[in-house]
């Protein structure tokens, strides 16, 4: 669990949920240990979970979950269905890479806010995210969630050598007219391929550049850490 904050769902409080577990490899990723090491990492079952932020969701708007993949675990179906039980708005951090399940949270009602994270071009997905996967199933968990008329935002992180602007035009292009992108910050050290770790991050000032490159295809642009 993550600290209270108004950042993960934008205007709302939210308790943040952290899930480990990840289909994707890519090398900046910043979050290793949910992907290697999180075996020995301490379980809590949902039924746990659920209890633990019952007395808390009084005073909360929502819960923020990301991973990792979240879509990964069978039982968060019944999880976020138990938040909504409470009355908890919920947000979803995600790859789309399971576009039934995103079909299926979307028919129940149970998520509220969908966060998709585009690690590439889809010219460039498999070459980027080190796994076997049929893009075609990017695009239609995207087109279900850009029909579905629920909030939603995109979120990209440009990366020296790889996601520049180049790659991160034909994403704009891809998802014209959204109604937000999220562009965040690419951190060297924490990279989950060492030879990531040795690179200079963008400047704020070409991160801004960036920004006003893709800005017109969107209704919303925000830079985040």
């Amino acid at each position: 669990m993550r600290k209270l904050n108004t950042i993960d769902y934008p205007g709302k409080l939210c308790m943040g949920l952290t899930i480990a577990g990840c289909n994707y490899r890519c090398p900046f990723c910043p979050h290793a240990e949910l992907i290697h090491d999180y075996i020995p990492m301490e379980k809590t079952s949902m039924d746990d979970l659920v209890q633990t932020l019952r007395p808390r969701l009084g005073f909360l708007d929502g819960v923020s979950i990301d991973g990792g993949e979240p879509l990964l675990h069978r039982g968060l179906v019944d999880f976020l269905k138990e938040l909504k039980f409470q009355g908890s708005l919920v947000k979803l951090k995600t790859n789309a890479s399971r576009p039934n399940l995103v079909r299926l949270l979307i028919d129940k009602r149970f998520v509220d806010y969908f966060s998709v994270f585009m690690p590439a071009p889809l010219s460039k997905y498999k070459e980027v995210i080190n796994y076997r996967i049929d893009v075609k199933e990017i695009i239609s968990s995207i087109q279900i969630i850009r029909k579905s008329g629920i909030s939603h935002e995109f979120r990209v992180k440009p990366v020296p050598g790889l996601i520049e602007e180049p790659e991160l035009l034909e994403i704009a292009n891809f998802l014209a007219g959204a109604p937000r992108l999220v562009i965040e910050r690419f951190k060297p050290e924490s990279s989950m391929d060492e030879e990531y770790r040795s690179l200079s991050a963008f400047s704020e000032g070409e991160l801004k550049g960036l920004q006003g490159l893709v800005a017109p295809y969107f209704n919303e642009t925000v830079i985040r850490s």
